[in-house]
């Protein structure tokens, strides 16, 4: 896989991960209400939303990256053959 195609896969399904997480996370929290140290750096509703929005991005990027990252065949593996189960 390339490396433009390697990346799209990592961020477009953490993109998604990260919707979510926006909309599960402030159907139940009020940014205002709650204290995230949102207070000292002056942060509308709306730049906590945003900020929040991009760790989540972030910690799911990660997490896909790590994937694609153990996903890769070893060193040792042809890069031709097919992927073997221990059962064949």
């Amino acid at each position: 896989m390339n490396g433009v195609r390697q990346l799209a896969g990592i961020l477009w399904p953490s993109f998604l991960v990260a919707c979510g997480m926006e909309v599960l996370v402030f159907a139940l929290v009020d940014p205002v209400n709650a204290f995230c140290g949102a207070d000292a750096l002056r942060m509308s509703r709306q730049g906590i939303y945003t900020a929040a929005f991009f760790v989540f991005w972030l910690m799911a990027a990660s997490s896909s990256a790590c994937t694609a990252l153990l996903a890769r065949p070893s060193a040792s593996e042809p890069s031709g053959s097919p992927l073997q189960t221990p059962l064949q």
